[in-house]
């Protein structure tokens, strides 16, 4: 039960944060981005801009702060481009604080992976939940074509010849497009879904399961009968459910491969990317796998509901 050692609370917009030597946070046009960012007191402050969010040249004209764009042909080499502009090694052993709010999951996930690779003790990750989703169940986060569907850098596991079947883990959210384009493209598999729960506002557990259903066409029949469920705004007791579940039904010997596929909360996405690591998955027949989109909405929320912040300490281990 060692997830539970990890350390979370809450932060009050009036209260006194602390300070940290790095924050940076993927900017879009959320005002419970903007709050965070101009709270943390930090000596190094950075926005990053995405370019699935597509900014224009006068948008970003706008901003006061410090920003990089994220350059490269993908996750890995945007993010390990930003980390050599700012000197990350410098920065080993100090306090970090990463914003995971705006994040593409997929640089999330390798940002993660990257901290526990290289030895950094602790980082600290902050989401902020919102009052509620601008269109509510059919608030529409992605756009555009899915590029393609492919394994996360940094979470391709190991291959082996079998027979059995393959296990798709979905962490599903609110955008049934990309729940419908994972399972088309694993129909052969025993597909299991993650449901938010508690979810970080009461009716957006309702929400989340419409917009589940929305999707059940490409889902097989029985998926939505026996789902997982983990705190949504928990990336701790993520990873603890999904670790029993595999355990309990023994999936690692049951299966060809087993996979996983954030689609939720980003602190559900951090609990996925945390157990992979701390569990030596990259070792196993596990894969964290995604659908990448050509663009996602520049804004999709309303108000701030909640600020928590996660403390990720590496040398917990099993």
């Amino acid at each position: 039960m060692h997830y539970y050692m990890y350390f979370k609370h809450d932060l009050e917009l009036d209260g006194d944060w602390g300070q940290w030597d790095l924050f940076f946070s993927t900017y879009n046009l959320s005002n419970r981005l903007t709050k965070v960012f101009n709270k943390v007191c930090a000596t190094k402050k950075i926005w990053l801009i995405a370019p699935e969010y597509n900014f224009s040249d006068n948008e970003l004209g706008s901003i006061e702060d410090e920003i990089h764009i994220l350059n490269g042909s993908n996750e890995a080499n945007q993010i390990l481009n930003f980390l050599k502009e700012v000197n990350i090694e410098k920065f080993k052993g100090k306090r970090i604080l990463v914003d995971a709010t705006g994040f593409m999951r997929p640089h999330l996930l390798f940002l993660l992976a990257y901290f526990k690779t290289l030895g950094f003790p602790k980082v600290d990750f902050i989401y902020t939940e919102p009052d509620r989703y601008s269109k509510k169940e059919n608030t529409v986060f992605s756009s555009g074509s899915i590029l393609h569907t492919r394994q996360v850098t940094g979470y391709r596991g190991q291959s082996r010849v079998s027979s059995a079947k393959d296990l798709l883990i979905i962490a599903s959210g609110y955008d049934s497009n990309l729940i419908k384009k994972i399972a088309q493209q694993n129909e052969n598999a025993e597909i299991v879904p993650l449901l938010g729960f508690p979810s970080l506002r009461a009716d957006m557990y309702q929400e989340n399961v419409i917009r589940t259903i929305d999707a059940n066409e490409s889902l097989p029949e029985d998926a939505l009968s026996s789902p997982i469920f983990a705190p949504a705004s928990d990336p701790f007791e993520t990873a603890s459910t999904i670790k029993m579940y595999l355990d309990n039904n023994n999936c690692l010997n049951k299966y060809k491969h087993i996979y996983l596929c954030p689609l939720s909360t980003k602190a559900q996405t951090l609990g996925i990317g945390l157990l992979y690591q701390q569990e030596s998955y990259m070792k196993k027949p596990v894969s964290i796998i995604f659908p990448f989109a050509e663009s996602y909405d520049k804004e999709t929320s309303v108000g701030i509901s909640k600020i928590c912040i996660y403390e990720f300490e590496f040398d917990l281990v099993p």
